[in-house]
Parts: structure tokens; C-alpha cells; sequence
């Protein structure tokens, strides 16, 4: 029989024998003396031996299963009888502490359950043993995080759908860090605001938030952070003029397989789409007011300057408000509502690009178990898959 190296010191090896399951291996620890727990004194008297089948890393894809001789100890102080301590191998646990790290690593990116039948552990056992190690991990993560705080903070705020029939789930992030700081139910103000108040260890260093135009939102970051800029992301604004774009299309029934032409940036159109738009808008000419604004708009997001930004913001909704299209004044009376925000862009160039990426991984980690009864447990899969190694140094 090969003989291999088991690499855990504290146990000699007596015997090892191939057998239908798996590699049995019989080992014992190499100490003698072991010191009481109760008082504290050395003893080396054996009170009797057992035997511990514990499942160890597989060799050559066998399963591994060490025979663990445990020596119980008496004590010739207090005369109390207790078992030897094991490093590698917790009590009452039927499988080696790096073997249980081992199972964690496999969880991650995968479902338990997937794991569970793959390496023969039955599931509840194998569920007991990824969410123990991942609470440790999770704390040591947001001591890393904590630690890691910088001066000036910009936070990213967004809502991402768990259920249907409108439940939410309101996503905290670092947006220099890309690292998510903490989730909570629903997307109303008391949940944002209790959700900012559990993670932000100081008011004072969050100089920046980046939010959509959700008001309750707004209104949480307002009363907790007076002083921090409030940044709407540009991507949800251009989306509210395309969106506008859209509606004055569908009133024109002729150019229903037009969406795309019309709403993809221009200088992105091959030739020959270029002559197709040319050829509609030339056919459609009151259409070509809502397309040309819509373009008009994106010229604006290219502006170097907050004054000149200003100018343009102000007279893009001057000429939104006077089209004849209702989508757009509607539009128009959106961006007036919420301009001082959508210009604080041009102070602060932060978008919530990051989180929306993030909450597409979230979606995949809500798939890939096919939906989540226990919401806690999916907020410390969320945290610990997406934060990720994005402290410290290695942030991105």
C-alpha cells in the first residue's frame, strides 16, 4: 500500500489499510501528558482509550477516515477524568477541522446541496458546517472592513428584488472598495436608515452617497448625513430620458421593430443602420425632435465643467418642457425636480455602476439555490461572496 504523509503533527500513524469505503487510517497522538482543564495540572495517567472515526481530506479521490485512539486522562489533583485535547479535530466533531474548511471553499460559488451529494454528507450536517465557519469568517471580514475604514467614505445605496410580488432587499456598498457593507429588508426610509446606522461607525467620514431617484432613500441620507453630496447616478437619469424616447415611439404603430435604432447611441450604429434612422426620422420628422433631445442629453453627460453642465441641464429641459411629447415634459419636470443632485456628478464623478454589477451577482447567488427561506442566512452569503478580497490593499 502507498504510504503518504498524513501533515498532522500531533498524531503518529499506527496502521493504515485500504478498505471498500475509503483509506482507513489508525493514529493516536504523539503527546503523553496531557493538563487538566478543571486545575490545571500536568498528568500522564491513561483512565481508559477510545476510539474516534473522523473523516479527514480524500487521497486520490478515497475517502479518508482516521481512527482516532483518544486517551482519557485522570487527574491526580482534583482526580477528574477528561479527554485528551486534538488541534486539528473539534470535540464531538465527526470530520477534521481542515476538512471542514475544505467543504466551506466547495460551498462557495455552489449550492450546499450540490456538495452535499457529490461528497455523500448528509445536507443539514453539511449546512451546520459552512454557516459555523462562515459566521467566523463574516466577523473577521467586517473587522478587516472596519479596520480598513478610510477618511472620506462614498457610499453606493440600491434596492435589489428577492421575492416576487415587490419584496426588496436594500444593498449597502463601498463604492471605492466595491465592498457590500450590509443588506436589509424592504427599500423604505426606516430600513435605510437603520441599515446606515448598523454599518457607518462614523457620520463624519461619509462625504459622498450615490443613490437612484427613490425618495425614501433620499430622505434616510439626509437625516442621517446632512453635510455628505448626494449623487444621483447618471445611468438611471439617461434611462428616464430613454424611457421618454420609448413612449413617443409607441405612438407611431409603423416603427414597433425601431426601438433599437432609436435608442442606441448614435455614433454606435454601423452605416447602414445609420441610413435606416436617417430614412425614419426623415419620414417621422416630429419623432425626430424626441431623438434628438434624447442625443442632446447624452451630450450632456460629456460636459467638462459644473457651470457648463448647469447651463446645459437648464436649457435641455427648456426644450423638453416646450416638445410635444408628454413623456418628456414629464421627464423635463423629473430632472428640474432632482437637478441639484444629477449635477453634483460634475463635483463627484461616482456612478452606482459597481453595485448594479453587484446585484446581478447577487441575483445569481439567489438562483443558484433556488431562492433563500431564511434571509439572514442570504445576506451572509451575499457579504461574504461579494466582498470578497476587496479590503485592505487589494481593494479594486
Amino acid at each position: 500500500m502507498l504510504s503518504i504523509s498524513l501533515g498532522l503533527p500531533e498524531f503518529k500513524v499506527i496502521k493504515q489499510e485500504l478498505l471498500s469505503y475509503g483509506y482507513a487510517i489508525h493514529v493516536e497522538k504523539t503527546e503523553t501528558q496531557e493538563r487538566c482543564p478543571h486545575c490545571g495540572f500536568a498528568t500522564s495517567t491513561v483512565h481508559d482509550r477510545r476510539t474516534r472515526k473522523v473523516r479527514d481530506l480524500a487521497i486520490f479521490h478515497q475517502p479518508v477516515y482516521l481512527f482516532v485512539k483518544v486517551k482519557r486522562y485522570r487527574c491526580w489533583n482534583c482526580s477528574r477524568v477528561f479527554s485528551a485535547s486534538l488541534e486539528s479535530i473539534q470535540p464531538n466533531q465527526h470530520y477534521t477541522n481542515r476538512f471542514c474548511e475544505y467543504l466551506y471553499e466547495l460551498c462557495e460559488g455552489s449550492a450546499i446541496q450540490e456538495v452535499s451529494r457529490k461528497h455523500r454528507i448528509p445536507y443539514t450536517t453539511l449546512e451546520r458546517i459552512y454557516y459555523s465557519i462562515a459566521s467566523k469568517k463574516a466577523k473577521e471580514r467586517q473587522t478587516a472592513i472596519e479596520a480598513s475604514s478610510q477618511e472620506e467614505m462614498v457610499l453606493s445605496l440600491d434596492e435589489i428584488a428577492v421575492k416576487k410580488g415587490h419584496q426588496y432587499e436594500t444593498v449597502l456598498m463601498d463604492a471605492k472598495d466595491g465592498s457590500v457593507m450590509g443588506m436589509h429588508a424592504d427599500r423604505q426610509c426606516d430600513s435605510a436608515i437603520n441599515l446606515l446606522s448598523q454599518n457607518i461607525l462614523s457620520k463624519e467620514m461619509v462625504q459622498t452617497v450615490i443613490l437612484d431617484m427613490w425618495e425614501p432613500y433620499h430622505k434616510a441620507v439626509r437625516a442621517l448625513f446632512p453635510s455628505a453630496s448626494i449623487v444621483i447616478d447618471k445611468y438611471h437619469v439617461v434611462q428616464k430620458v430613454t424611457q421618454a424616447l420609448d413612449q413617443a415611439r409607441k405612438e407611431f404603430s409603423p416603427l414597433k421593430k425601431a426601438r433599437y435604432l432609436l435608442l442606441k447611441g448614435c455614433e454606435k450604429l454601423r452605416k447602414d443602420q445609420r441610413r435606416r434612422l436617417d430614412d425614419i426620422l426623415e419620414e417621422y420628422l416630429v419623432l425626430s425632435i424626441a431623438y434628438y433631445l434624447k442625443e442632446l442629453f447624452r451630450d450632456f453627460y460629456r460636459t467638462d465643467g459644473y457651470n457648463e453642465a448647469k447651463e446645459r441641464l437648464e436649457e435641455w429641459i427648456k426644450l423638453a418642457k416646450q416638445s410635444p411629447f408628454a413623456s418628456f415634459q414629464e421627464a423635463a419636470n423629473t430632472l428640474e425636480r432632482w437637478k441639484e443632485p444629477i449635477l453634483s456628478y460634475f463635483l463627484c464623478p461616482y456612478t452606482n455602476a459597481r453595485i448594479e454589477g453587484t446585484n446581478h451577482k447577487i441575483k445569481n447567488i439567489k438562483r443558484r439555490a433556488y431562492g433563500y427561506r431564511n434571509l439572514e442566512r442570504f445576506r451572509l452569503r451575499v457579504f461574504l461572496e461579494c466582498t470578497g478580497n476587496t479590503t485592505g490593499s487589494q481593494a479594486a
